[in-house]
């Protein structure tokens, strides 16, 4: 299309970043509607993913490590916490430190959910326009893994 000044717009190149995120938006919305068929939202299944290794973890680590704004996760964890899902115990070093642990019923919840996961996630890889987009991603990124440069 011509401007007043004579210079046309051009289409700008592939964005790695954009279309990532593109990306993550969509397997997130899709993921988001079969765990909702469960009972469950993408933030507690994460929660609850988080807190599988077995390890107690804070409030502050789990939002870092979710990218979680803080009071979500509190929401989040206190909707866990009254389902016995999840519960909070002192540090044994530093009493003043809260950690928060999956429980029997949580780790249960969370291996029913991860059965759920594994299932949209195959269907979603399975699927024609995830096999062109994992393409598409490979031909952004350079040989060297690294996105190419513009």
């Amino acid at each position: 299309m011509g401007r007043p000044d004579g210079t046309t717009d051009a289409a700008l190149p592939p964005s790695l970043v954009d279309r990532l995120t593109t990306l993550q938006r969509q397997a997130a919305r899709g993921l988001a509607t079969a765990l909702a068929q469960d009972g469950c939202t993408l933030d507690q299944w994460r929660v609850l993913r988080a807190l599988g290794d077995g390890e107690g973890h804070t409030m502050g680590e789990l939002a870092d490590g979710l990218q979680v704004p803080a009071p979500t996760l509190t929401r989040v964890t206190d909707t866990l916490a009254d389902a016995a899902l999840v519960y909070r115990r002192q540090a044994g070093e530093d009493r003043r430190r809260v950690l928060l642990h999956l429980s029997r019923q949580g780790r249960r919840r969370l291996d029913g959910l991860e059965a759920l996961v594994a299932a949209h996630e195959s269907s979603l890889l399975a699927s024609p326009p995830w096999a062109a987009a994992a393409a598409e991603l490979t031909g952004l990124l350079a040989p060297d893994g690294h996105a190419r440069t513009r």
